[in-house]
């Protein structure tokens, strides 16, 4: 990933643009990868209820599930909707802001053909998008029943949710009594915790402008495409035990060893380094269900 030419949002912006025009196939690989790990984990999928929290845009994960005969519904704080029309960007513009908008809308007419014929490539089979399910709402207010899923997926929103709490809440409500989650979220205190898109390939492509860790240093570069909550990965365990039996948390690959001087690991020593070489983690859990605590 190139370094960012020109300071600022502007920047950034130029920089995703670039990294999106030259980058389809791979990100479509990274989905696909993503998808098979999460069914080689959790088993066949074919005919269960899986709601996914904060689809994006793309909908990439809940239009893989889709397409593989689960019964899935993808949830988002933007209109995903597929198809172009422009009611759908006057109310992501109200609803989300001008620059939201903007960005959903170069998405539709630069990026989305290409990235859906580099998924279904890489899927090696045709997408289904006739009768998917994406929905715009606010993830701690679902518009489902009780008891409705058998499993809860995400891939790297936790990070930017702001009452977490709420959110495990709410999934403990709609996910059936012995259902579980397969959430990963993205760590924040990595060294691509700070989602500038600079460190998107950490050890292969390392930024020579960005400094490694800057979200957790001097902050030189602060603009990124989106708020982060700032958590930690010890911040996530009480919150979900609050709602849910953890069942497996593991992490995800290591990144950003060689990058990790002496002399930057003392400017973090309030960090482990376990928390700042571990890119995520990802979260298998059952939810308490009031029934379940009553019998115990």
């Amino acid at each position: 990933m190139p370094d960012p030419l020109v300071p600022g949002r502007f920047g950034l912006y130029l920089s995703m643009l670039h990294y999106g025009l030259t980058s389809n196939a791979e990100f479509a690989r990274e989905h696909c990868e993503f998808f098979h790990r999460l069914v080689d984990y959790t088993g066949d999928i074919a005919g269960k209820r899986i709601l996914e929290i904060g689809c994006g845009k793309s909908y990439w994960l809940t239009l893989l599930l889709h397409t593989h005969g689960a019964i899935a519904s993808g949830v988002d704080t933007e209109n995903v909707e597929p198809g172009f029309g422009w009611q759908r960007f006057a109310e992501i513009w109200r609803h989300n802001g001008p620059e939201r908008a903007l960005r959903t809308l170069v998405w539709s007419v630069v990026f989305a053909r290409p990235y859906y014929r580099a998924l279904a490539k890489a899927a090696g089979r045709p997408l289904r998008f006739d009768g998917i399910d994406v929905r715009r709402t606010t993830p701690d207010r679902l518009d489902f029943d009780d008891d409705t899923f058998d499993l809860v997926v995400s891939h790297e929103v936790f990070e930017h949710i702001a009452d977490v709490d709420a959110v495990a809440k709410e999934l403990q409500r709609v996910m059936k009594p012995g259902a579980r989650t397969y959430i990963y979220v993205h760590n924040y205190t990595s060294v691509s915790g700070g989602h500038h898109i600079a460190w998107k390939h950490v050890d292969t492509r390392p930024s020579h402008k960005v400094p490694p860790w800057d979200h957790l240093r001097a902050q030189r570069y602060p603009f990124i495409p989106s708020w982060l909550n700032t958590m930690r990965e010890q911040d996530y365990r009480p919150i979900m035990e609050r709602y849910f039996e953890i069942l497996d948390w593991f992490p995800t690959r290591e990144e950003g060893r060689a990058l990790l001087t002496p002399k930057i690991r003392a400017e973090l020593s309030r960090y482990t380094e376990d928390e700042l070489l571990r890119q995520g983690f990802v979260i298998v859990a059952t939810p308490r269900k009031q029934t379940a605590l009553a019998d115990a």
